[in-house]
């Protein structure tokens, strides 16, 4: 019984670390430290299977169910040993979570073995098990409603009603073994749930991938529209892993994939659209100082015809044409600039207008 809770105990202080271990692990691709992790939990959870005790029909039936979730995590343990060597970070961190899910899995079922051997210890209470049982029953059908499995609960039902009955008639062996049987069954029945659920899970995922290649093919026109190629192959590359992707971890992650590039892709083009909206100022201001500098160039030549004989006036004069010529020569200088040299250029014109005015 020690033993049992020794393995809860472990595993509630790994399964506090995963999260924590998973970001260091993908942060210093660290994969002999997860790995050690899972041999070694695998040899604890094997050594405990092995300590089970094998005798009678009970114990060999739950002995099977156990042995069962133990090779799918052995499977993966060794799959992680390989994505390990590979150097497959985001793989060998998958497998990781998976494996140890399924240990801790077994883990709680030898505790429940072992609450329930204990139980059969002592002096049992059938109507409290029983209790227990039908309302582990309930809660099965309203998780096989709710993901519309259709599960035939008839044997279930027809076994608690046995039970109640020999418990009532003080028949204990016999309220034993058709409790045995509940449990067994309810096993059943909950892994079938397990199974039908996942298989939902791969076909809303599939049933969302297949949305997303059509939002791919137009991610793919709006990258070859920006000419953004890169994109475009890292797109044909993620559609490609999407449309051949078999589990809800490898969709969602190409899913993630296509979301980073369809957010890179927009802030390029808004990027784009703001700078075609700067060049076009840019290009307005450049054309409405054009225009003013030949106006202003056109009165100065005027006025230059009307102020020979005047030194002060062709001085004037001459000045606002170099400055003319000046900003003419450097129109990306800022607007504030700009403007005080075409302010400047003015006065001097209206100086020159004044002392021609002044002499005639």
């Amino acid at each position: 019984m020690n033993k049992i809770y020794g393995i809860i105990a472990i595993f509630a202080f790994a399964g506090l670390l995963l999260p924590t271990s998973a970001l260091q692990v993908e942060a210093s691709s660290d994969l002999d430290y997860m790995l050690n992790i899972a041999e070694k939990a695998k040899r604890y959870i094997k050594s405990n299977i092995d300590n089970m005790e094998n005798n009678n029909t009970q114990d060999w039936k739950n002995r099977q169910v156990v042995l069962e979730i133990y090779k799918k995590s052995e499977y993966e343990i060794d799959q992680l040993s390989t994505a390990a060597q590979n150097g497959d970070v985001k793989s060998a961190r998958d497998l990781f979570l998976s494996s140890m899910y399924k240990l801790k899995q077994i883990s709680l079922m030898l505790n429940q073995i072992a609450d329930n051997k204990a139980q059969d210890a002592a002096l049992p209470v059938h109507s409290e098990i029983i209790k227990r049982y039908e309302m582990n029953y309930q809660k099965l059908q309203q998780i096989s409603d709710k993901l519309g499995a259709n599960i035939d609960f008839s044997e279930m039902k027809s076994l608690i009603s046995l039970a109640k009955q020999n418990n009532q008639l003080g028949e204990g062996n016999k309220a034993k073994q058709t409790i045995d049987q509940i449990a067994l069954k309810g096993l059943e029945i909950y892994n079938l749930l397990q199974s039908i659920n996942e298989k939902n899970k791969i076909i809303r995922a599939q049933a969302l991938a297949e949305k997303y290649v059509d939002r791919i093919n137009t991610l793919i026109v709006q990258a070859k529209t920006s000419g953004l190629l890169d994109y475009v192959e890292q797109l044909e590359n993620t559609k490609t892993q999407l449309i051949s992707s078999n589990s809800t971890s490898q969709i969602t992650k190409h899913i993630r994939i296509v979301i980073t590039i369809h957010s890179d892709i927009q802030e390029i083009n808004r990027n784009n659209l703001q700078q075609i909206d700067l060049n076009e100022i840019k290009l307005s201001q450049t054309q409405k100082i054009t225009t003013e500098l030949k106006q202003l160039e056109t009165k100065a030549k005027l006025l230059k015809n009307e102020a020979k004989g005047s030194n002060a006036a062709l001085y004037y004069v001459e000045k606002a044409l170099a400055i003319i010529d000046n900003v003419r020569n450097n129109l990306d200088d800022s607007e504030r600039k700009t403007n005080t040299k075409l302010e400047l250029i003015e006065q001097l014109l209206l100086k020159v207008e004044k002392i021609v005015q002044e002499s005639t």
